[in-house]
Formats: C-alpha cells, sequence, structure tokens
C-alpha cells in the first residue's frame, strides 16, 4: 500500500489522539507505537492487517486532540 505524505500525517494525527484519548491502555500504545513507527518513510509501505485495523479503529472512533493544534 503506497501512502501520500499527507495521508500519512493524517494516519499519524489520527493514531496520536486516539494514544491521548482511548481508554485502553493497550489500545493507546498500540496506536502511540504505530504513530512513532510511522514517520519512518519505510514502515508505511509495511502496514500489517494489525496495523489497518488499528487506523482504522482510530479513525472511527475519532478522538480530538486534548490540546487545540494552533
Amino acid at each position: 500500500m503506497k501512502l501520500t505524505a499527507a495521508q500519512t500525517q493524517q494516519i499519524m494525527f489520527r493514531l496520536r489522539c486516539a494514544a491521548e484519548r482511548d481508554p485502553n491502555d493497550v489500545i493507546a500504545n498500540a496506536c502511540s507505537q504505530l504513530a512513532f513507527e510511522l514517520e519512518l518513510p519505510r514502515r508505511a509501505t509495511e502496514l500489517s492487517e494489525l496495523d489497518l485495523q488499528l487506523i482504522q479503529y482510530a479513525f472511527r472512533k475519532n478522538y480530538s486532540p486534548l490540546r487545540e493544534v494552533a
């Protein structure tokens, strides 16, 4: 799967919001880890089925950030 830089940034934003807000620590930690790993260009092309499910979960929850983005 080939993602554009804008798509990767949007995914990372949603994952970070989920990491901040999700009450389940396991999910929050997994979101945080995946967002961190997606900063590596090669990692965005190597998404597992679990990664895709986590991304879908983060978009479905649509959490907002704890602090306003300037």
